[in-house]
């Protein structure tokens, strides 16, 4: 496979990799500001790692999809005329 076939690949991959870690980064920033108004004990470290380990793992399963059909715009915008 050479360059030009495989950058569709990496391009899915950006996606798949932004995708995850927005979503970790939101969770992180989230979980600490809005678990003590739900009336969590947890103290800030944990609600961090809880919210960027479960954000990032919903992200995980939306990503792959999301990844997917922005790869496939992309060709179809490249390979359509304007």
């Amino acid at each position: 496979m050479n360059l030009r076939e495989s950058h569709w690949a990496v391009y899915f991959l950006f996606w798949l990799v932004v995708i995850v870690v927005g979503g970790a980064i939101v969770g992180a920033v989230s979980f600490p500001l809005l678990g003590p108004v739900f009336g969590s004990k947890l103290t800030p470290l944990q609600h961090t790692i809880a919210g960027a380990r479960h954000l990032g793992f919903i992200a995980l399963i939306w990503a792959p999809g999301i990844a997917l059909v922005l790869s496939f715009v992309r060709a179809h915008r490249r390979k359509t005329p304007q």
